[in-house]
């Protein structure tokens, strides 16, 4: 029996962040990171952007 990973479309998205908006993700990763135990801070981080992209306060490219 074989395991095979499923193939996702991945990409890789480079963003820049003034040292406020950093401080603002890390102190609220964190934050949620004591809340929700078993979450990875890197997920917490990834989706703390992925909504501050959609409401437009972060740009990526």
């Amino acid at each position: 029996m074989s395991s095979h990973k499923k193939n996702r479309s991945m990409h890789k998205t480079t963003i820049e962040l003034t040292e406020d908006q950093y401080y603002f993700l890390k102190e609220k990763a964190l934050s949620l990171q004591k809340q929700r135990k078993n979450y990875s801070i890197v997920s917490i981080i990834r989706d703390l952007i992925q909504a501050e992209m959609k409401k437009g306060d972060i740009h990526g490219r």
